[in-house]
């Protein structure tokens, strides 16, 4: 049963290095285009028609890439935490077992 638990710590460290990596790359990219989308609406102001157009056809873009960004890093920051607490509970259920190991006895009738 304690196999259906394991987790590869290791490796999922390591694939979290390179999905923050990646995340990263993704932040940055949305960022780019969010600086182009300003720089046009910028543009397109003075014309009140075309500044219209423009916003319809790229405003729910922008949130749903601003928010891929965010969900995704929040995404493998949770992960993060799962590990590191799957890792704490780990290492307390081998003391505990230690010093089950070192007793005899069941429940509140030990024998030293």
């Amino acid at each position: 049963m304690a196999e259906r638990y394991a987790i590869d710590v290791t490796g999922f460290l390591d694939l979290a290095a390179r999905t923050a990596q990646r995340m990263d790359t993704l932040t940055e990219a949305v960022f780019g285009v969010l600086s182009v989308v300003r720089e046009i609406q910028d543009a397109v102001a003075p014309a009140p028609d075309l500044a219209r157009a423009f916003a319809r056809a790229v405003d729910s873009w922008v949130e749903r890439a601003t928010a891929m960004a965010e969900h995704g890093g929040a995404v493998l920051a949770a992960a993060e935490r799962a590990v590191a607490e799957y890792v704490r509970a780990d290492a307390a259920m081998a003391i505990d077992t230690e010093r089950a190991a070192q007793t005899r006895g069941h429940g509140r009738w030990r024998v030293s």
